[in-house]
């Protein structure tokens, strides 16, 4: 007996000294969950020097409030000789919430139960590649619906007017010798035609920008020309609903860095949204003005005299294909993409979309630019 007593005891500088150098943070604990001992990587870890944890309750230095419970529940169930091997959150001295990988055994000396000895693996950078392999999953999922949703318009809202146009052409080789009859179904086959090239190219805009793969060309632009270019875009189709453009654009004119292409195809689908749900004699009001000394000085803003839009519908107003999807005021139809389209161009360039609106009353869209966007890309 002394002479297996002697051996244990010569064990004890080697254990302590495993236990001095473990890479894990560990900890020893009582029966009644009183700290005896710590090493190096649990000061390291979690921030407490063995004077300040030795004797005090292990679930008032590392657990947080809500894992308290836990906590008791770990060291009894290791007391009870079950081995703990589990994912959960300890807390450091500066109150930072810490995910470790924990495992706590029994420790029995000489016959007698001492305790329960802890130990603690970071596993905070495990811990952030897990979010981001969540946030790449739900990126991958929301793209899969996209691309559903893609489909189900070109099912739908391409394979019907095809077939229609389809039809049309059919009549027009079955009595090419009335120019007249020609000429009404040609029209018509001219206007059906045109929608769905609007469509495709609203699709291949969408699809591309949700890709990633729809860089700005930046260079030195002067916004108002670039608004202009738009108004005039837009002149017959707001002429042929006796609806009045007004543009009130400073003359000198307002310098930026910025893509004119994207830039005007952002102003052709908001002025073209505003007149869609502007009834016959309303008005436009095209604005742009600064405001100094703010990160996004430059301001547009487009108003309308239309229809306006419900308050519950407002949240939805920039999703991309919208149940909420409405006919204009003249029965204009749309893809149900140009605003989603305009808001991902806006931000693309550094700068930010919102609405306010007032049921039958009217709509204004407000764009604040930077100056340069905050990521100059070329494709």
């Amino acid at each position: 007996m002394r002479r297996l007593l002697h051996r244990r005891r010569a064990h004890l500088p080697f254990l302590k000294a495993l236990f001095e150098h473990l890479p894990l943070a560990a900890v020893i604990v009582d029966e009644h969950d009183k700290v005896i001992a710590i090493n190096p990587a649990f000061t390291e870890l979690f921030g407490y020097l063995p004077a300040e944890a030795i004797g005090q309750s292990v679930g008032d230095l590392i657990i947080p409030t809500e894992l308290r419970s836990e906590g008791l529940r770990f060291t009894e169930a290791a007391l009870r000789g079950e081995p703990i091997s589990t994912e959960t959150v300890r807390q450091g001295r500066d109150g930072q919430h810490i995910p470790v990988w924990l495992r706590a055994v029994p420790i029995h000396t000489f016959g007698r139960r001492l305790g329960v000895l802890a130990l603690y693996q970071d596993i905070r950078s495990l811990h952030e590649h897990r979010q981001r392999l969540m946030q790449l999953v739900e990126e991958l999922q929301q793209l899969d619906e996209t691309k559903n949703r893609l489909l189900a318009v070109i099912s739908h809202d391409l394979r019907a007017p095809l077939a229609t146009a389809q039809g049309l052409t059919e009549l027009i080789l079955a009595e090419p010798q009335s120019p007249e009859y020609v000429i009404e179904h040609a029209t018509k086959l001219q206007k059906l035609l045109a929608d769905q090239l609007e469509l495709v190219n609203e699709l291949l805009a969408f699809s591309r920008l949700e890709a990633g793969r729809w860089a700005l060309e930046v260079r030195q632009i002067d916004l108002c020309e670039v608004l202009v270019h738009a108004i005039d875009a837009l002149t017959l189709t707001a002429y042929s609903k006796q609806i009045r453009l007004i543009p009130q654009l400073p003359e000198e004119g307002i310098s930026m860095s910025g893509d004119p292409h994207k830039l005007q195809r952002v102003f052709t689908n908001l002025l073209a949204n505003a007149i869609k749900f502007t009834p016959e004699g309303g008005t436009v009001e095209i604005k742009t003005y600064t405001e100094d000394d703010t990160p996004l000085p430059i301001i547009v803003s487009i108003s309308d005299t239309g229809v306006g839009i419900p308050p519950e519908r407002l949240a939805q107003i920039f999703e991309p294909f919208s149940p909420l999807q409405r006919r204009g005021t003249g029965g204009e139809g749309g893809t149900g993409l140009g605003l989603a389209i305009a808001k991902r161009l806006v931000e693309l360039h550094g700068g930010e979309i919102t609405v306010s609106s007032s049921p039958g009353k009217g709509t204004t869209f407000c764009l604040r630019f930077p100056r340069t966007p905050l990521r100059e890309q070329s494709e």
